[in-house]
Parts: C-alpha cells; sequence; structure tokens
C-alpha cells in the first residue's frame, strides 16, 4: 500500500485511535481508588477488577500501536504539503513517540500495582506504586502537547493544509499545558486525531481524482 492510500486511511485510523482511547482510559478505568487510598484498598480492588485490567492493558496497547501509524504517516502528509520541509514533520514525529513512550512507562507503572496486587499482596508496594502511577502524566501531556503544537506549526508555515486546521492544533497544544485547564486540551486533543485524519484524507481524495490518470505519485496539496 502506498503512501498516498494510507493517507486517504486517515480519518478511520484516527476515530479508531480515539474509540480505542475512550474504551481503555474511560470504560475499562472503572472506578480505580485513587492516589490516597491504602494499599489494602488497591489490592482488593485490583484483585476483584483482574480480567477488566488485562483487557485494558490490551485495548490501551492497541490504541498506541494506531498513535504510531498515525503520526508516522502524519509525517510523510506534512512533508508532502509544505514543499519538503522536514523540520516541522520531524519534531512531529518524534513528539508521537514522546507521548506513547510516557504513556507505555505510566503503563508500566499501573501493570505493577495490578501484579503486586495479584501475586505478591504487598500492601506497600501496591499503595506507593498506586500512587506514582496517577502522578505520572508529565511524559503523556508533553508528548500530546508538543505534537499537536507541532504540527499546528507546521501547517501555519507553509503547508496546502487549512490554516484553520493549524491553529486549532496549536491552541490545543497550548491549552494542555495550562495546568487546571490541561484536563479539557487533553480531551480536545483525543478528538483531533480523528478531525485532522479525516480533513488530511478527504483533502488526499480531492487531489487523487483532479490528477487521475496521472502515473507518477499524487502530493497533497
Amino acid at each position: 500500500m502506498n503512501d498516498e492510500r494510507v493517507t486517504r486511511f486517515m480519518g478511520p485510523l484516527g476515530l479508531l485511535t480515539l474509540i480505542s482511547f475512550f474504551v481503555g482510559f474511560g470504560v475499562l478505568n472503572g472506578n480505580q481508588p485513587g492516589e490516597n487510598a491504602s494499599g489494602a484498598t488497591d489490592v482488593a480492588w485490583m484483585n476483584a477488577h483482574s480480567t477488566m485490567r488485562w483487557a485494558q492493558i490490551y485495548v490501551i496497547a492497541f490504541g498506541l500501536t494506531l498513535v504510531l501509524l498515525f503520526v508516522t504517516q502524519l509525517r510523510y502528509i506534512l512533508h508532502s504539503s509544505s514543499s519538503g520541509r522536514q523540520f516541522w514533520p520531524n519534531i512531529v514525529f518524534a513528539s508521537g513517540i514522546i507521548f506513547v513512550a510516557g504513556e507505555l512507562a505510566g503503563g508500566g507503572v499501573n501493570a505493577t500495582v495490578f501484579l503486586v496486587a495479584s501475586h505478591n499482596h504487598e500492601y506497600a508496594i501496591a499503595h506507593l506504586a498506586n500512587f506514582v502511577g496517577q502522578n505520572s502524566e508529565i511524559a503523556m501531556i508533553y508528548g500530546l502537547a508538543l505534537l499537536t503544537l507541532a504540527t499546528g506549526i507546521a501547517i501555519l508555515s507553509g503547508s496546502t493544509l487549512p490554516k484553520w486546521l493549524g491553529i486549532v492544533s496549536v491552541v490545543i497544544g497550548v491549552v494542555c499545558v495550562l495546568g487546571p485547564l490541561g484536563l479539557f486540551g487533553t480531551l480536545a486533543a483525543a478528538l483531533w486525531f480523528p478531525v485532522l485524519g479525516f480533513v488530511v484524507g478527504s483533502k488526499s481524495k480531492t487531489t487523487a481524482s483532479k490528477v487521475a490518470g496521472v502515473e507518477s505519485p499524487t502530493r497533497i496539496g
């Protein structure tokens, strides 16, 4: 499958990413004990929801894999739509890696809570791991903010993609790091994946229809 054809599926890819995160971080997260819960409470809750914990691990891992696919193709799209400029598209790709790595690090700590609770029943370790896991979002927020911000700058600095999309991306990136408002930025960033995907996918289809019959590769814009 060539790059242009992959671009046309960016919308469904972004939507599937959003659904995976909604299920993994929302539906399957349940009413997990807070950061100040006792070790005994953490262990009891984890043991009572072991199936849900395993399902959450696989769903989030699937979602993060989709993010890697998304940002890899996004780098190509931004590169192709901005006369071959590479700096900001490369920053976008690196930001996606930081975001995924941050989520994996936080997920590793949360997996420790689950394993300690289900196999060792170490209350003190479970309490500490749960506290750390629920306060380990800095790398994830940084990666997500940089991803949306860099994408916006790449679009506004000479890309043929819609300028409103660049403005929205920059705004989301800024809001992500505004303390208490960061939650709204994170939620908006989740919706940003399918919106961006459908916009670039639609533009790719429009461009392809204009050059029907041309054998050379088609670039967005």
